[in-house]
C-alpha cells in the first residue's frame, strides 16, 4: 500500500534492538514470484508464518510458509493491497492453532515507489499488530515491503511489533547454495571505500570482483572452536577482511597448541594466568585489521548466549570436532535456518609412519538431511561427551565390578574415548579451506562441490570419498524448519547441568 508523499508515524524502537530475517533461496524465489504476479504498476501481498527468538540484542526471525490467498481474499479491482475479511480471518485463525509461531503480512509497492511504509501500510500494521499480539503466546508481527528494479534489483524495508514496541527490520538472509544479505531500504548507505588507498584485499578483488569484497566486508561469519582449525580460519577471513567475526571457545591456550595455533607466540605461554584463546585471536585481528569487528565467547555452542550471537552471523564455522557440536549445528541450521560448515581432522600412524591424514567438510542447511540421517552421530560417544567427571567415575566403577561378575561391561562403559592427534600442517590447510568455502558461499563465486566430503591428503588421488544425503524415513528432521525457538522441544542435544549456565562475553570490539 503505497502513496508517493508518505511519512510514517510509526517510530522504530531502535533503543531496544532491531530484526533479521532469514529465508530459504526456493521460499524467496517462490514468495517473489507471487508478490510481484501484478507488477511493475500494481501490488500484491500474503500473509505468512515465521520462527522467532527473542535474542540479547533483538529478534532472529526465520520464515516458514506462505499462508497464500485463495480466489476472492484479495481485492483485485484496487492497484492496492487489500486483504478481504475472510483471509484476514483465516490468518488469525493460523495464529490461534499455532500461538509459538509468528504470523506476518508481506506485500509489493509498485516499481519506482521505494519500500518506504505510507500511511495506509502504518493503518494496516497497526491494526494487524494488535489483533495478532491478542491471539498468541507473545509472537512478534512482522510486516515487510518488497520492490524489484533493474537499477536496484530486489529492495525492502521493514518493522515487527514486539511487547508494544516497534523494531526495524534490518537485514534480509537468503539462505541458499549462496548466502545474500539485503540491508534494509530505510537504513543508512554503507560506504565501504578505501579512501584513496591501495586496497589490502586488492588480489581478492581482482579474483572475485569488488562487490564480493564488499559482501565480505559486510559479513558477519562465527567460529565455533579456536584452536587447530578454528584458528587458521579466523586469520584467512580477517585478511579478507571479513566485517566482523564471532568467536565462542571454552579454553584457555595450553603449551600443546603452540604448533598449530595461528597468533599464538611465546609471551601468551609465559603469561600467567594463560589467556583464553578467543583473548589470542582477538588480538591476532587487532595485529592484522582493526577495522574488522569481534565479539569473544569464553564458551560452548550449547550456551544459550552464544547462540544469540552466532543467529547475527551470515555462516558458522565450526570447529570443535566434537560430536554435540555437530548435533548443536545440525539443529540450528534447521531451526533457525543457520548454516554451518562442520571441518574435521583426524590422523593416525605406526612404526613411525603417517598412515591416516583425513580432512572432513559437511555442511549443515535447512535443505540437507542432519547429521543423525548422515550417520554421524555415536549415541554413546556423544553422553561421554557431555556426562560430568562424577558419572564417568561411577560408570567406570559399575563396568569393573560388572567384569568381575561376568557380566557385559559395555552396558556401562565402553572405555575413554580416544585423544586423536593433529599437527599444524593439516589442521592450517583444513580451516584455510572452510574459510575458504565460506568466502565462496558469501560471494556466490563458488560452492562446494558436495555437501559432505573426506580425502586424505597421503593417499592416492587423495582417497576421496563423497557420499549421497538423504533422510532416513523414520528421521523428523524437515518437520521444524524454521520453527525457532518453538522447536526447542526437539533439539537433539542440550546444555548439561553440570556446565556453566551461560558463556562470558570477553571481547566486543566494533
Amino acid at each position: 500500500m503505497v502513496a508517493r508523499s508518505s511519512v510514517s508515524r510509526i517510530t522504530l524502537g531502535v533503543d531496544f534492538g532491531y530484526a533479521l530475517l532469514r529465508i530459504r533461496e526456493a521460499d524467496r524465489r517462490a514468495l517473489e514470484k507471487f508478490i510481484f504476479q501484478r507488477y511493475p504498476d500494481r501490488e500484491w501481498g500474503t500473509f505468512f508464518r515465521f520462527g522467532w527468538r527473542k535474542t540479547s540484542w533483538g529478534l532472529a526471525l526465520s520464515y516458514l510458509d506462505g499462508l497464500w490467498p485463495g480466489a476472492g481474499d484479495l481485492d483485485r479491482q484496487t492497484p492496492l493491497t487489500t486483504f478481504k475479511d475472510q483471509y484476514s480471518l483465516r490468518a488469525l485463525q493460523s495464529a490461534e492453532s499455532a500461538k509459538e509461531l509468528g504470523v506476518g503480512v508481506v506485500h509489493s509497492h509498485p516499481e519506482g515507489y521505494g519500500t518506504y511504509p505510507s500511511p495506509l501500510d502504518d493503518d494496516m500494521d497497526e491494526y494487524f499488530a494488535k489483533e495478532f499480539a491478542a491471539r498468541t503466546n507473545g509472537a512478534p508481527y512482522l510486516s515487510f515491503i518488497l520492490q524489484r528494479s533493474e537499477a536496484s534489483g530486489l529492495t525492502f524495508s521493514g518493522r515487527v511489533y514486539y511487547r508494544g514496541t516497534w523494531l526495524p527490520l534490518v537485514d534480509m538472509l537468503t539462505v541458499g547454495s549462496s548466502i545474500e544479505r539485503i540491508r534494509s531500504e530505510l537504513l543508512p548507505h554503507q560506504d565501504d571505500s578505501a579512501n584513496g588507498e591501495e586496497s589490502t584485499s586488492r588480489r581478492l578483488e581482482q579474483l572475485i570482483g569488488a562487490p564480493s569484497v564488499t559482501r565480505l566486508r559486510r559479513s558477519v561469519i562465527g567460529v565455533v572452536g579456536c584452536s587447530g582449525t578454528g584458528s587458521p580460519a579466523t586469520h584467512v577471513l580477517t585478511r579478507a577482511r571479513a566485517g566482523e567475526l564471532v568467536l565462542v571457545e571454552p579454553q584457555r591456550v595450553a603449551n600443546s597448541n603452540h604448533e598449530r595455533f595461528h597468533g599464538l607466540y611465546r609471551k601468551h605461554l609465559e603469561s600467567s594466568p594463560l589467556p583464553f584463546k578467543v583473548d589470542v585471536l582477538d588480538e591476532l585481528v587487532r595485529a592484522i585489521d582493526p577495522t574488522t569487528a569481534v565479539t569473544g565467547l569464553v564458551g560452548n555452542i550449547l550456551h544459550e548466549n552464544a547462540l544469540d550471537e552466532l543467529l547475527r552471523c551470515d555462516i558458522v564455522l565450526g570447529c570443535t570436532d566434537s560430536l554435540h557440536g555437530r548435533v548443536a549445528f545440525s539443529d540450528f541450521s534447521r531451526h533457525y535456518l543457520l548454516p554451518c560448515l562442520d571441518v574435521g581432522v583426524g590422523m593416525d600412524g605406526k612404526s613411525g609412519r603417517i598412515t591416516e591424514q583425513l580432512i572432513e567438510f559437511t555442511l549443515y542447511s535447512p535443505d540437507l538431511p542432519c547429521a543423525f540421517c548422515q550417520g554421524r552421530i555415536d549415541a554413546a560417544g556423544l553422553s561421554y561427551e557431555l556426562m560430568s567427571d562424577e558419572e564417568r567415575a561411577t560408570r567406570e566403577e559399575q563396568a569393573r565390578e560388572a567384569v568381575k561378575r561376568g557380566d557385559d561391561p559395555d552396558q556401562y562403559w565402553r572405555g575413554n574415548q580416544r585423544q586423536l592427534h593433529t599437527v599444524g600442517y593439516l589442521t592450517s590447510t583444513a580451516g584455510s579451506m572452510a574459510a575458504g568455502y565460506a568466502m565462496g558461499m558469501l560471494t556466490g563465486a563458488f560452492e562446494m562441490p558436495h555437501s559432505t566430503m573426506q580425502f586424505d591428503i597421503g593417499q592416492q588421488r587423495f582417497g576421496f570419498v563423497a557420499e549421497p544425503r538423504s533422510q532416513r524415513a523414520l528421521c523428523n528432521c524437515s518437520k521444524h524448519v524454521g520453527w525457532g525457538d518453538a522447536a526447542r522441544p526437539f533439539r537433539n542435544v542440550g546444555l548439561p547441568r553440570h556446565w556453566e549456565k551461560r558463556a562470558f562475553l570477553k571481547v566486543k570490539r566494533s
